[in-house]
């Protein structure tokens, strides 16, 4: 496979004289070592596909995340780590120093990183995690010049973990900001009747405050899994969720998204929970919590343990994301749920897809046999509609439908 980026080692006669001549060297290094799980996973032609991909991006960019001058190597054949071996600044007598060196790298980490990490779309879904770190190596003529690059590149690779050390540390902390300020905002979307857009409920969606950093809920969600304290965000997000329902009909079931070890919180049953249900002015009966697929087959013991002690006391369940490639319909029916949410993958595109309306289908049919009313979720085109009511589904949501409303918050 042709590879535009030789190993560093066939450049290391220009490194040399380039280390003569300046007394030092600027290395920045873009770790793209991850990569190298999506071989094991899908094998060498997908992974190699996804290497010239980042290659073209590299090659693409030269000129505007970097200089022409600049040497792009690699650290070995067929490597991993992307070496930028920097040129002279522009007055040539002033030597690179290690405020250069961050500063190329906050311009990389801006533009060039996120190119290069959405490279693996479709093999992963997220984004491939690259750290960027450097390094400057000095000239001694004591040591040989390999030496001296190989010391470097080890450097940069170090640097390169101290900075997502540092970034982690920094994502928790403003994570813990959001939690103990209550820095969230709680979106209420409709979910409506499709035949006439009669409103069944709302289902509350949780992000972090602009600001936080954690806008979008992929990455709130995404940190508090990262850091343990999902359980935390977990509840703060139910919490809001009820006492801002004021904002939604008083006639509307409130769909909250919840964990199952959350709902057996001390803080969510017995009087702590009838006094908490009072100040925010909710009936029971009105409270419908959703836990995903995958956690209640995940979880079921201890679901099903906890669905009865709630459901005595009029609140609803949903399991959300029916569908969504986890294989216990079975289990999901022995629990009879009070509502089915169609996972929003099963939904994009119904009306012309035969795998997804047979697997709607199966869903819609086990909705009739427990009793549980099926709900189509991230409905996005008039066609999905019209397939949907076709199979007999009588609500949904999504951005079609009604957008998420903050309101005033």
């Amino acid at each position: 496979m042709n590879e535009p980026f030789p190993p560093y080692h066939e450049k290391i006669e220009e490194l040399r004289a380039q280390l003569a001549d300046r007394g030092s060297l600027g290395l920045v290094v873009l770790d793209l070592s991850p990569l190298a799980a999506l071989e094991f996973e899908y094998g060498s032609e997908p992974y190699e596909e996804v290497r010239q991909r980042l290659f073209r991006v590299f090659t693409e960019q030269r000129g505007r995340d970097y200089r022409n001058g600049d040497i792009v190597a690699l650290n070995e054949p067929s490597g991993l780590l992307f070496l930028l071996f920097l040129d002279r600044k522009r007055r040539s007598s002033v030597p690179i120093t290690p405020a250069d060196l961050r500063a190329v790298r906050l311009r990389l980490n801006s533009a060039l990183v996120p190119a290069l990490a959405r490279c693996v779309f479709p093999y992963f879904k997220a984004p491939l995690r690259i750290e960027i770190g450097h390094a400057l190596a000095l000239q001694n003529p004591l040591v040989e010049a390999e030496r001296i690059v190989r010391r470097a590149i080890l450097e940069a690779v170090e640097s390169a973990a101290h900075y997502r050390r540092v970034e982690e540390v920094a994502l928790r902390e403003r994570l813990q900001d959001v939690i103990v300020r209550d820095r969230l905002i709680t979106a209420y979307q409709p979910i409506l009747r499709l035949t006439d857009r009669g409103l069944l409920g709302f289902e509350a969606l949780s992000r972090g405050a602009r600001g936080s950093g954690l806008e979008a809920a992929d990455l709130l969600f995404g940190a508090a899994t990262k850091h343990e304290l999902l359980l935390e965000l977990d509840r703060l997000c139910r919490s809001r969720a009820l006492l801002h329902s004021g904002r939604v009909p008083s006639n509307a079931k409130l769909f909250i998204n919840t964990l199952p070890a959350t709902i057996r919180d001390p803080q969510f049953r017995g009087r702590p929970l009838i006094t908490f249900l009072d100040r925010a002015q909710v009936a029971p009966s009105r409270i419908v919590l959703e836990i995903t697929e995958k956690l209640v087959i995940e979880n079921y013991g201890l679901f099903r343990e906890a669905m009865a002690y709630y459901t005595d006391l009029g609140v609803s369940f949903a399991v959300d994301d029916v569908g969504a490639g986890y294989s216990g319909l079975e289990s999901i029916a022995s629990l009879k749920p009070a509502y089915l949410k169609i996972d929003i993958a099963l939904v994009r595109d119904v009306h012309a897809s035969v795998v997804n309306r047979e697997m709607v289908k199966a869903i819609v049919a086990m909705g009739r046999g427990i009793g549980a009313t099926v709900i189509a979720e991230g409905i996005q085109h008039e066609d999905e509609v019209k397939a949907l009511v076709g199979m007999g589904i009588e609500y949904g949501q999504g951005y079609f439908l009604a957008r998420p409303d903050s309101g005033p918050e």
